[in-house]
């Protein structure tokens, strides 16, 4: 450790209120910062996975055309279930698992009134092993084997129709030959999505059902991909991409989804500006104490001067001082935000209520490069700060400083 270094630590600790107070206002600032980002890295991980294990999956994969023509539920756009085409997709490195889904629209009736709806058809066996979050939230019974005949309305949608679980419903949808056909189902369960879109319109019914309805047996309209733990979503792409050739399209969660990647991008936004303005308000107060330490110590600033030392090494050593008390409250500011993270873990994560019914739990995780940006900006910050009280130091004339002390 340099003279001039432990000069500047001498300092730090000789002055401890003042010191207390600079360290402080970073702490905070690094503490507010770093906690409020583990929240929202907790929230952007729980949308991602909600994303991929209950709703759209890793991977869908569709006839070509079809994804752009998807609100349309374009029916001759279909693929096999089973065969070659999910042989290759299963030979596929990182692939861990995939289901047929069958994707249609039509109208509900519950005797009395009717309504548009959009529906999937799945393998309840299957859609579990690839979307295991899909079902979590379902209030009555979820589809399975041993309801074939059975459907799980979105919570709106069963609220528009006034209906409840045991409730026979009748499903009307064009077939893939372009005539009507109706069927009776009974209502099963009811859940309430993440996605507002499904949330108003949504159902689902076993697999074989939806295919009777519109006449589809062993055909489906995409299917979903679940990949390995840890695999690269966007090679394992790739590499269906490859196998199953131009006739197929493969999307990613991302291209499926492109509405989550915005949110992230927008709170990671939010999460810079916040963090920012907090360690705006840390800095003023930097600059604040250091230019208080360099009107009382006039007199010890003119008696160095007058002794020797460079009006290059007093700005230094205020540069140096900041540096310092940055440091220290970096390390305390992030200490407290590992520490108060892991509290928080420890007591299951933190609940948040999306809706008077619908409650999830995000872990939050202070991220390394978070804690980076916010240890390299604060101690830049300060140092930037301590600039202009440094100058007015090394500006200063001995005698003048002996004097006016």
């Amino acid at each position: 450790m340099t003279p001039l270094l432990m000069l500047a630590v001498r300092n730090v600790a000789r002055s401890k209120a003042r010191s207390a107070i600079t360290v402080g206002a970073i702490t905070l600032g690094i503490l507010m910062t770093l906690l409020l980002g583990a929240v929202i890295h907790g929230l952007h991980r729980w949308l991602i996975e909600d994303t991929v294990k209950g709703t759209v999956g890793a991977i869908q994969v569709h006839r070509t055309g079809y994804f752009e023509r998807r609100d349309r539920q374009p029916l001759k756009l279909d693929l096999e279930e089973g065969g070659a085409v999910e042989a290759a997709m299963l030979r596929v490195p990182g692939v861990a698992a995939v289901t047929p889904r069958l994707a249609f629209s039509g109208m509900v009736s519950n005797g009395s009134s009717a309504t548009i709806f959009v529906a999937q058809g799945v393998d309840p066996v299957r859609e579990k092993q690839v979307l295991p979050w899909a079902s979590q939230d379902v209030r009555g019974t979820r589809l399975g084997a041993d309801t074939p005949r059975s459907t799980v309305l979105a919570k709106d949608l069963a609220e528009a129709l006034g209906v409840e679980p045991g409730a026979t419903l009748t499903l009307q949808a064009t077939t893939q030959g372009g005539k009507e056909n109706v069927l009776d189902v009974e209502l099963g369960g009811m859940v309430t999505s993440s996605l507002m879109a499904q949330s108003k319109r949504m159902l689902s019914v076993p697999l074989p059902f939806a295919q009777e309805l519109v006449r589809m047996k062993g055909r489906a309209t995409e299917y979903v991909v679940a990949v390995d733990e840890g695999a690269d979503v966007d090679q394992v792409a790739t590499g269906l991409r490859a196998a199953l050739g131009a006739e197929f399209d493969v999307q990613t969660w991302r291209e499926v989804q492109p509405a989550v990647p915005e949110v992230i991008a927008i709170q990671r936004g939010v999460l810079l500006a916040i963090g920012a303005l907090f360690l705006v308000i840390a800095i003023i107060g930097v600059a604040n104490t250091l230019l208080m330490s360099v009107l009382e110590r006039t007199r010890e600033i003119g008696t160095m001067m007058a002794v020797g030392v460079k009006r290059q090494k007093i700005a230094v050593l205020f540069v140096l001082e900041a540096a310092v008390q940055a440091l220290i409250g970096a390390a305390v500011g992030v200490a407290g935000a590992y520490g108060i993270v892991a509290l928080v873990l420890a007591r299951g994560g933190l609940s948040l209520q999306v809706t008077p019914t619908q409650l999830f739990t995000i872990q939050p995780e202070v991220a390394g490069y978070q804690v980076a940006i916010a240890v390299v900006a604060s101690t830049v910050g300060a140092v930037l700060a301590a600039v202009s009280p440094a100058l007015r130091a090394a500006r200063l004339r001995p005698v003048e400083a002996l004097r006016d002390a």
